[in-house]
């Protein structure tokens, strides 16, 4: 059990080695939020102070015990009032309360037999989970080190006599619904401030960067910029200041192994005789591929298990190999398990699909979705995964009103407008189809030039 933030290993870096030109500063942070900053800080700085805000019940129960002081609330969620027993015993026993019912709530409604699982396996544990969080949160307050915490709307918190330093809510209300059911089943003096609306936050970054500042963002700005980050599936983030820090760029990094499978040629066709065969493949493999085919926007190193698709050549190939093929690569399937997507227990979510460009087949991919659906890719997903798969789900973000790659093999389920912008949701049903049934169905309806 650990305390949640956004900001990622590269920047606390950056942060460790350039926390020395604040020695001996007074130092205000606003939305603390998982006190990361301030547990950077509090490490290397000997005689800096240090001052923490933020709002949230999550950040505001962590500040008050960092400051030796228990903050007043109460359960009031009817399935969780007993765990008042425990909360009442310390600042840092209400810590471990407040973390493990924010884990707890992710299963509260039960839709399914693994939530269901997962909720009553933390009401029977609860004992031994409390003391081994209580454990953790021990350690990490005692490596934190403030002057003082408060509770002010961050948009008052600026400016101060000192240096201000900022990470502010990139989306309207996205903390709200972060912590929304923690803060429905939690009663406290709450403390008042307004949403932070694009206006408010640029007023913020306007009184912030007044005096000295670090500010940390996720759009270009006509300031003085210390550090670039560029993360795979994520904006760029920048670090802004006008202390005179030393600049740094922290560039995408991939792993990747470049493999020697002979690819489908744009000009390579699939006949309905053809073998289609589903074989597993390592990150760092499916990585030089991603590479190769997909936005460089999208993180390479996320998802598993991940499926390379092959096709035995046509016939006309024959002759050109010496009357022995070698199957031609030509698809890609990235799934991510139950337990890191949520969702239904017998549905397994597909993160990516793609295939190589062809000039031959312009429904190539349609052969993919067809393929995936079989029952030789199910019974391999169930052996790799040791569960069992009804069905499939999917996501794909566009603004058009349908995805023509998915039209027709998957049902539209949802449509949607989230951080990475309007999506749609997909699912499909496993088939009973084999592999080699489906390319003679594919060709028949996809399958022409």
């Amino acid at each position: 059990m650990a305390f949640i933030g956004a900001i990622n290993d590269r920047l606390r870096k950056y942060f460790h080695t350039r926390a020395p030109l604040l020695e001996g500063r007074k130092i205000f942070i606003g939305c603390s939020g998982n006190f990361t900053v301030e547990q950077l800080l509090s490490r290397r700085l000997k005689s800096a102070e240090l001052f923490s805000n933020d709002v949230s019940l999550y950040s505001s129960v962590i500040g008050h015990a960092v400051m030796g002081r228990t903050l007043p609330f109460d359960v009031v969620n009817e399935d969780l009032r007993f765990v008042m027993d425990y909360a009442r015993r310390g600042p840092a026993e209400s810590v471990a309360s407040v973390l493990i019912v924010l884990e707890m709530l992710k299963y509260e409604k039960r839709k399914n037999a693994y939530a269901v699982r997962m909720w009553n396996h933390y009401l029977s544990a609860w004992d031994g989970l409390f003391e081994k969080t209580l454990a953790k949160v021990n350690k990490a307050l005692a490596s934190i080190r403030i002057a003082d915490y408060t509770m002010l709307d961050v948009h008052d918190y600026y400016p101060r006599d000192g240096v201000s330093i900022g990470f502010l809510p990139t989306y309207v209300g996205g903390y709200e619904k972060l912590f929304k059911r923690l803060e429905e089943s939690v009663k406290w003096d709450t403390p008042a401030y307004e949403m932070l609306t694009e206006e408010r936050r640029e007023e913020t970054v306007r009184r912030m960067t007044a005096g000295e500042y670090i500010l940390y963002d996720d759009r270009e700005r006509d300031l003085p910029c210390a550090a670039r980050v560029d993360l795979f599936g994520h904006r760029t983030v920048f670090i802004y200041s006008n202390l005179g820090m030393k600049a740094g760029v922290f560039k995408r990094r991939i792993n990747e192994r470049v493999p020697k499978y002979r690819l489908l040629m744009p000009e390579d066709g699939i006949s309905p005789e053809a073998e289609i065969k589903v074989i597993e493949a390592d990150l760092p493999t499916i990585n030089h591929y991603r590479n190769m085919y997909l936005s460089k926007k999208i993180e390479p190193g996320s998802g598993g298990p991940c499926y390379m698709v092959f096709a035995t050549p046509p016939p006309a190939c024959h002759s050109r190999e010496g009357g022995n093929p070698s199957p031609r690569l030509f698809g890609f399937l990235i799934f991510q398990s139950y337990s890191q997507r949520g969702g239904k227990a017998d549905e397994i979510y597909l993160l990516s699909d793609f295939v190589v460009p062809s000039a031959r087949h312009r429904r190539l991919a349609k052969l993919l979705l067809m393929a995936l659906k079989c029952r030789e890719v199910r019974e391999e997903l169930e052996a790799r995964t040791v569960r069992r798969y009804r069905s499939i789900l999917t996501t794909a973000f566009t603004d058009k009103p349908v995805s023509m790659k998915y039209r027709g093999l998957f049902e539209l389920v949802k449509r949607g407008t989230g951080a990475a912008g309007q999506f749609l949701n997909y699912r499909a049903e496993f088939e009973n189809t084999s592999l080699k049934e489906v390319v003679a169905l594919w060709t028949k309806k996809y399958g022409k030039k």
